[in-house]
């Protein structure tokens, strides 16, 4: 059973934040990733045959690691391999950092800093951010906010649920390959073709979830789970990704915003469908209530995750 080292994995995550430091597992995993991708491209020429590689040696050696060092943290004491547990659980979520983001953005605008807010919100997004408006900023980070819902918590709490620390951090490296070289361009269109494609089967599941414990997360928070529910179930699958709608669908309804729509990608408009038809104007504050939304999913998902784990043999 997982389930105590994951609740005290979302503790550790509420009271030390997110640990920070070049020491990261997921940091050291991005490392590791493009090492691989410079062999695969550099040594064996290889590309859709090295990104299949990627995918499949980068969390089946962080599986091992993970679950190797559970083994002998287990053979010491069986407190220390809960511990041990415990702490890879705390570094495959990430709701505190995501929060941090956000409210650090809000309190830039809050403080007229609009250029802070901007140079804060590039460092967390892909798009431009010279030319946002108030609007565009709020609107970008909540789609961050509610887009990482499922990536940075309710999948890998999933995978704890179903295979403790060392399934959650595997689920990572996966995620993480997808962040690094799941790009439609022409450096990664075959290379990152097979990594897309599994982390897009990783959280598929979660995804589809997420819209009901965004929903009951929603009316806790006393916000609109109805609309969440109702929002996420018709606008989720307005995105090329079949996952990624999911989360800002529901927190689309959940506000009472749309999210989506026109965005510019160095110097390129894309065009993506809207999300929700709310009509409240966004604003600094619209921040905190999406904090509130992510702080609720958080508890709602871990006490899921611990009664899964409690039901699995």
């Amino acid at each position: 059973m997982h389930g105590f080292a994951i609740g005290l994995g979302y503790i550790f995550d509420l009271l030390l934040k997110d640990p920070n430091s070049a020491w990261h597992p997921v940091r050291l995993i991005g490392i590791f990733i493009t090492a691989q991708e410079r062999f695969y491209r550099g040594v064996l020429k290889l590309e859709l045959a090295g990104g299949l590689l990627l995918a499949l040696v980068t969390p089946g050696l962080v599986y091992i690691l993970s679950f190797a060092l559970l083994v002998l943290l287990e053979r010491m004491h069986w407190s220390l391999a809960i511990m041990g547990d415990a702490l890879l659980v705390w570094c495959a979520i990430s709701p505190s950092a995501l929060v941090a983001e956000a409210r650090g953005i809000q309190s830039r605008l809050e403080a007229g800093d609009d250029a802070g807010a901007k140079k804060a919100l590039s460092m967390i997004v892909g798009r431009d951010t010279a030319n946002m408006d108030t609007p565009a900023i709020v609107r970008a980070t909540i789609e961050t906010v509610a887009e990482n819902s499922v990536d940075g918590l309710i999948s890998p709490l999933l995978y704890a649920a179903l295979g403790g620390g060392p399934l959650a951090m595997a689920y990572r490296a996966v995620n993480t390959c997808d962040s690094m070289v799941g790009y439609q361009n022409e450096r990664y269109e075959r290379f990152g073709k097979i990594p897309a494609r599994v982390d897009d089967a990783a959280n598929f599941i979660p995804a589809r979830l997420a819209l009901l414990l965004i929903s009951v997360s929603a009316w806790l928070a006393g916000l609109n789970g109805q609309m969440a529910l109702a929002v996420g179930l018709r606008d989720r699958l307005k995105h090329p990704s079949p996952n990624s709608a999911h989360g800002e669908a529901a927190f689309a309804g959940a506000l009472n915003v749309r999210l989506g729509g026109p965005s510019s990608y160095a110097g390129a408009v894309k065009e993506k469908p809207w999300l929700g038809d709310g009509a409240k104007t966004m604003e600094a504050s619209t921040l905190a209530q999406a904090c509130r939304l992510l702080r609720w999913t958080a508890s709602v998902a871990t006490l899921c995750a611990i009664s899964i784990s409690l039901l699995l043999p």
